[in-house]
Protein backbone atom coordinates (compact mmCIF):
# COMPACT_ATOMS: atom_id res chain seq x y z
CA UNK A 1 0.00 0.00 0.00
CA UNK A 2 2.70 2.65 0.78
CA UNK A 3 4.44 1.90 -3.07
CA UNK A 4 7.20 -0.47 -1.75
CA UNK A 5 8.90 -2.82 -4.01
CA UNK A 6 9.01 -5.75 -1.67
CA UNK A 7 11.51 -8.59 -2.24
CA UNK A 8 9.83 -11.86 -2.04
CA UNK A 9 11.26 -15.29 -2.71
CA UNK A 10 14.63 -14.39 -2.52
CA UNK A 11 14.86 -11.50 -4.94
CA UNK A 12 16.25 -9.13 -1.54
CA UNK A 13 19.53 -8.70 -4.65
CA UNK A 14 16.80 -7.56 -6.80
CA UNK A 15 15.30 -4.77 -4.91
CA UNK A 16 18.99 -3.63 -3.19
CA UNK A 17 19.77 -3.35 -7.15
CA UNK A 18 17.01 -1.27 -7.88
CA UNK A 19 18.18 1.11 -5.35
CA UNK A 20 21.15 1.69 -6.84
CA UNK A 21 22.26 4.12 -9.34
CA UNK A 22 24.79 2.37 -11.28
CA UNK A 23 27.03 -0.49 -9.50
CA UNK A 24 29.51 0.11 -12.03
CA UNK A 25 30.15 4.17 -11.65
CA UNK A 26 29.56 3.58 -7.88
CA UNK A 27 32.17 4.80 -5.38
CA UNK A 28 33.76 1.60 -2.96
CA UNK A 29 32.58 3.74 0.30
CA UNK A 30 29.14 4.08 -1.22
CA UNK A 31 29.14 0.24 -2.28
CA UNK A 32 30.59 -1.25 1.38
CA UNK A 33 29.25 1.78 3.36
CA UNK A 34 26.38 4.60 2.60
CA UNK A 35 24.82 2.17 0.11
CA UNK A 36 23.98 -0.87 2.73
CA UNK A 37 23.23 1.53 5.68
CA UNK A 38 20.99 3.54 3.29
CA UNK A 39 19.56 0.94 2.28
CA UNK A 40 18.33 -0.46 5.75
CA UNK A 41 17.09 3.77 6.51
CA UNK A 42 15.12 3.38 3.22
CA UNK A 43 13.51 0.08 4.33
CA UNK A 44 12.62 1.33 7.59
CA UNK A 45 11.34 4.36 6.18
CA UNK A 46 9.05 3.01 3.42
CA UNK A 47 7.69 0.85 6.53
CA UNK A 48 6.28 4.04 8.43
CA UNK A 49 5.30 5.33 5.45
CA UNK A 50 8.06 8.21 5.40
CA UNK A 51 8.16 9.53 1.96
CA UNK A 52 11.33 10.54 0.11
CA UNK A 53 11.37 14.18 0.59
CA UNK A 54 10.73 14.55 4.25
CA UNK A 55 13.95 11.96 4.32
CA UNK A 56 15.52 14.83 2.36
CA UNK A 57 14.81 17.26 4.53
CA UNK A 58 15.54 15.59 7.30
CA UNK A 59 18.87 14.65 6.37
CA UNK A 60 19.49 18.43 5.69
CA UNK A 61 19.36 19.58 9.10
CA UNK A 62 21.72 16.39 9.91
CA UNK A 63 23.85 17.80 7.52
CA UNK A 64 23.91 21.51 8.87
CA UNK A 65 24.24 20.41 12.51
CA UNK A 66 27.17 18.64 11.53
CA UNK A 67 28.70 21.80 9.99
CA UNK A 68 27.62 24.50 12.70
CA UNK A 69 29.42 22.05 14.76
CA UNK A 70 32.80 22.66 13.13
CA UNK A 71 32.76 25.88 14.51
CA UNK A 72 34.13 24.60 17.79
CA UNK A 73 37.53 22.81 16.47
CA UNK A 74 37.38 20.55 19.91
CA UNK A 75 33.69 19.21 17.87
CA UNK A 76 35.83 18.94 14.91
CA UNK A 77 35.26 15.10 15.35
CA UNK A 78 31.84 15.17 16.38
CA UNK A 79 30.73 17.58 13.21
CA UNK A 80 32.30 14.62 10.98
CA UNK A 81 30.65 12.50 12.42
CA UNK A 82 27.33 14.02 11.88
CA UNK A 83 28.02 14.52 8.62
CA UNK A 84 29.03 10.89 8.12
CA UNK A 85 25.13 10.44 9.40
CA UNK A 86 24.02 13.06 6.86
CA UNK A 87 25.57 10.68 4.21
CA UNK A 88 23.85 7.87 5.20
CA UNK A 89 20.65 9.85 4.77
CA UNK A 90 21.59 11.46 1.88
CA UNK A 91 22.42 7.83 0.19
CA UNK A 92 18.77 6.68 2.00
CA UNK A 93 16.29 9.28 0.13
CA UNK A 94 16.94 8.58 -3.19
CA UNK A 95 17.42 4.38 -2.64
CA UNK A 96 14.06 5.07 -1.07
CA UNK A 97 12.62 7.17 -3.99
CA UNK A 98 13.71 4.43 -6.22
CA UNK A 99 12.51 1.87 -4.57
CA UNK A 100 8.80 3.25 -3.71
CA UNK A 101 8.82 4.67 -7.01
CA UNK A 102 8.75 8.18 -6.03
CA UNK A 103 11.95 9.86 -8.04
CA UNK A 104 10.68 13.33 -9.10
CA UNK A 105 12.85 16.37 -10.14
CA UNK A 106 12.03 18.40 -7.06
CA UNK A 107 13.27 15.32 -5.44
CA UNK A 108 16.53 15.83 -7.36
CA UNK A 109 16.58 19.52 -6.75
CA UNK A 110 16.07 19.80 -3.08
CA UNK A 111 18.82 16.68 -2.56
CA UNK A 112 21.24 18.82 -4.65
CA UNK A 113 20.03 21.76 -2.47
CA UNK A 114 20.41 19.91 0.97
CA UNK A 115 24.03 19.11 -0.35
CA UNK A 116 24.55 22.80 -0.80
CA UNK A 117 23.17 24.18 2.47
CA UNK A 118 25.32 21.66 4.19
CA UNK A 119 28.35 22.65 2.47
CA UNK A 120 27.10 26.76 3.39
CA UNK A 121 27.38 25.34 7.27
CA UNK A 122 30.80 23.93 6.90
CA UNK A 123 31.78 26.90 5.29
CA UNK A 124 30.64 29.66 7.25
CA UNK A 125 31.17 27.49 11.04
CA UNK A 126 35.12 27.19 9.88
CA UNK A 127 35.31 30.85 8.56
CA UNK A 128 33.30 31.87 11.86
CA UNK A 129 35.29 29.94 13.98
CA UNK A 130 39.03 30.86 12.54
CA UNK A 131 37.56 34.77 12.88
CA UNK A 132 37.15 33.88 16.81
CA UNK A 133 40.20 32.59 17.21
CA UNK A 134 41.79 35.68 15.98
CA UNK A 135 42.40 34.68 12.41
CA UNK A 136 43.18 37.28 9.55
CA UNK A 137 40.00 38.59 7.75
CA UNK A 138 41.32 37.20 3.92
CA UNK A 139 40.03 33.98 5.43
CA UNK A 140 36.92 35.06 4.21
CA UNK A 141 38.35 35.83 0.72
CA UNK A 142 39.90 32.01 1.09
CA UNK A 143 36.45 30.68 1.97
CA UNK A 144 34.59 32.85 -0.51
CA UNK A 145 37.09 31.36 -3.66
CA UNK A 146 36.54 27.53 -2.25
CA UNK A 147 32.79 27.80 -2.04
CA UNK A 148 32.38 28.96 -5.91
CA UNK A 149 35.30 25.92 -6.45
CA UNK A 150 33.16 23.76 -4.53
CA UNK A 151 30.01 24.71 -6.45
CA UNK A 152 31.73 24.17 -9.73
CA UNK A 153 33.18 20.88 -8.59
CA UNK A 154 29.58 19.25 -7.04
CA UNK A 155 27.56 20.19 -10.31
CA UNK A 156 30.25 18.60 -12.69
CA UNK A 157 30.08 15.27 -10.32
CA UNK A 158 26.64 15.35 -10.27
CA UNK A 159 25.99 15.84 -14.21
CA UNK A 160 28.60 13.23 -15.74
CA UNK A 161 27.15 10.60 -12.79
CA UNK A 162 23.16 10.96 -13.54
CA UNK A 163 24.15 11.48 -17.07
CA UNK A 164 25.99 8.35 -17.59
CA UNK A 165 23.10 6.51 -15.15
CA UNK A 166 20.59 7.65 -17.54
CA UNK A 167 22.31 6.01 -20.98
CA UNK A 168 24.00 3.59 -19.81
CA UNK A 169 21.73 1.87 -16.97
CA UNK A 170 18.70 3.40 -17.97
CA UNK A 171 18.73 3.34 -21.35
CA UNK A 172 17.17 6.73 -22.22
CA UNK A 173 18.50 10.01 -23.51
CA UNK A 174 18.70 12.40 -20.00
CA UNK A 175 15.63 15.17 -20.21
CA UNK A 176 15.93 17.66 -17.47
CA UNK A 177 13.11 19.97 -17.69
CA UNK A 178 12.59 22.50 -15.07
CA UNK A 179 8.80 22.89 -16.40
CA UNK A 180 7.95 19.50 -14.34
CA UNK A 181 8.30 21.36 -11.57
CA UNK A 182 5.29 22.86 -9.88
CA UNK A 183 6.72 25.49 -7.46
CA UNK A 184 7.80 29.10 -9.49
CA UNK A 185 11.28 29.52 -7.27
CA UNK A 186 12.42 26.31 -7.30
CA UNK A 187 11.98 25.76 -11.00
CA UNK A 188 14.11 28.95 -11.01
CA UNK A 189 16.50 27.43 -8.67
CA UNK A 190 16.75 24.44 -11.32
CA UNK A 191 17.44 26.60 -14.39
CA UNK A 192 20.26 28.08 -13.10
CA UNK A 193 21.64 24.38 -11.80
CA UNK A 194 21.62 23.42 -15.38
CA UNK A 195 22.78 26.34 -16.53
CA UNK A 196 25.78 25.69 -14.25
CA UNK A 197 26.55 22.41 -15.63
CA UNK A 198 25.68 23.04 -19.43
CA UNK A 199 28.34 26.00 -19.29
CA UNK A 200 30.98 23.54 -18.41
CA UNK A 201 29.47 20.67 -20.58
CA UNK A 202 28.91 22.12 -23.59
CA UNK A 203 30.61 19.44 -26.10
CA UNK A 204 29.47 16.93 -24.07
CA UNK A 205 26.01 18.07 -25.21
CA UNK A 206 26.48 17.67 -28.56
CA UNK A 207 27.47 14.22 -27.74
CA UNK A 208 24.13 13.59 -25.88
CA UNK A 209 22.35 15.74 -29.33
CA UNK A 210 23.66 13.12 -31.37
CA UNK A 211 22.11 10.36 -29.06
CA UNK A 212 18.81 11.87 -28.93
CA UNK A 213 18.38 12.25 -32.69
CA UNK A 214 18.99 8.60 -32.97
CA UNK A 215 17.14 7.21 -30.70
CA UNK A 216 13.59 6.08 -31.06
CA UNK A 217 11.05 7.94 -28.52
CA UNK A 218 14.00 8.67 -26.19
CA UNK A 219 15.58 5.20 -26.26
CA UNK A 220 18.96 4.77 -26.13
CA UNK A 221 20.40 2.51 -29.47
CA UNK A 222 22.10 -0.30 -28.02
CA UNK A 223 25.10 0.71 -30.40
CA UNK A 224 25.07 4.04 -28.68
CA UNK A 225 24.76 3.04 -25.38
CA UNK A 226 27.80 0.18 -25.69
CA UNK A 227 29.91 3.68 -27.19
CA UNK A 228 28.72 5.55 -24.55
CA UNK A 229 29.83 3.21 -21.68
CA UNK A 230 33.11 2.31 -23.82
CA UNK A 231 33.91 6.16 -23.33
CA UNK A 232 33.11 7.68 -20.39
CA UNK A 233 32.92 4.62 -18.15
CA UNK A 234 36.67 5.17 -17.00
CA UNK A 235 36.32 9.20 -17.31
CA UNK A 236 32.94 8.52 -14.97
CA UNK A 237 34.63 6.55 -12.25
CA UNK A 238 37.03 9.50 -12.01
CA UNK A 239 34.55 12.05 -11.43
CA UNK A 240 33.65 10.48 -8.13
CA UNK A 241 37.53 12.07 -6.66
CA UNK A 242 35.11 15.37 -6.59
CA UNK A 243 32.01 13.97 -4.66
CA UNK A 244 30.84 14.56 -0.77
CA UNK A 245 33.18 11.37 0.17
CA UNK A 246 36.38 12.93 -0.52
CA UNK A 247 35.64 16.54 0.95
CA UNK A 248 34.19 14.38 4.04
CA UNK A 249 37.27 12.58 4.58
CA UNK A 250 39.55 15.82 4.14
CA UNK A 251 37.33 17.41 7.47
CA UNK A 252 37.88 13.55 9.45
CA UNK A 253 41.39 13.88 8.86
CA UNK A 254 42.22 17.32 8.94
CA UNK A 255 39.48 17.42 12.60
CA UNK A 256 41.84 14.26 14.00
CA UNK A 257 45.12 16.72 13.33
CA UNK A 258 43.09 20.00 14.88
CA UNK A 259 44.23 22.12 11.34
CA UNK A 260 40.31 21.98 10.01
CA UNK A 261 42.03 25.33 8.97
CA UNK A 262 43.27 23.90 5.83
CA UNK A 263 39.88 22.54 4.50
CA UNK A 264 39.95 26.13 2.22
CA UNK A 265 43.10 25.49 0.86
CA UNK A 266 42.27 21.30 0.21
CA UNK A 267 39.35 22.85 -2.12
CA UNK A 268 41.32 24.97 -3.54
CA UNK A 269 44.28 22.89 -4.56
CA UNK A 270 44.45 19.32 -4.67
CA UNK A 271 40.35 19.48 -5.59
CA UNK A 272 41.06 21.81 -8.00
CA UNK A 273 44.01 20.08 -9.60
CA UNK A 274 41.88 17.08 -9.94
CA UNK A 275 38.90 18.88 -11.52
CA UNK A 276 40.92 20.33 -14.10
CA UNK A 277 42.58 16.80 -15.04
CA UNK A 278 39.11 15.13 -15.16
CA UNK A 279 37.94 18.05 -17.44
CA UNK A 280 40.33 17.74 -19.87
CA UNK A 281 39.87 13.66 -19.90
CA UNK A 282 36.32 13.92 -20.18
CA UNK A 283 36.36 16.46 -23.18
CA UNK A 284 39.22 13.83 -24.81
CA UNK A 285 36.83 11.07 -24.33
CA UNK A 286 33.60 13.64 -26.17
CA UNK A 287 36.13 13.61 -29.21
CA UNK A 288 36.44 10.15 -29.38
CA UNK A 289 32.80 9.50 -28.75
CA UNK A 290 32.13 11.98 -31.23
CA UNK A 291 35.05 10.56 -34.15
CA UNK A 292 33.44 7.08 -33.81
CA UNK A 293 30.02 7.80 -35.30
Amino acid sequence: SNGLVTPRDGQSVLAQRLAFKAFEIEEPADIYFFRPLGFILARSAAALGVTPIQLTIFSMFVGITGGALLYRERLGLLGFALLIIYSIFDSADGQLARLTARVTELGRVLDGVGGYVTHAAIYISICAGLLQRGGSGTIIIWAALAAIANTVQAQMYDYHRHHYAMIVVKRFVPRDDPAKIASPWTRWLYRGYLATQQMFNHLHLEVESLIAARSTAGAVREDDRARYRDCFCRPMRGWNLLGDNMRFCAIGVLACLHRIDLFFAFILVPMNLALITLWFWQRSADHKFLASL
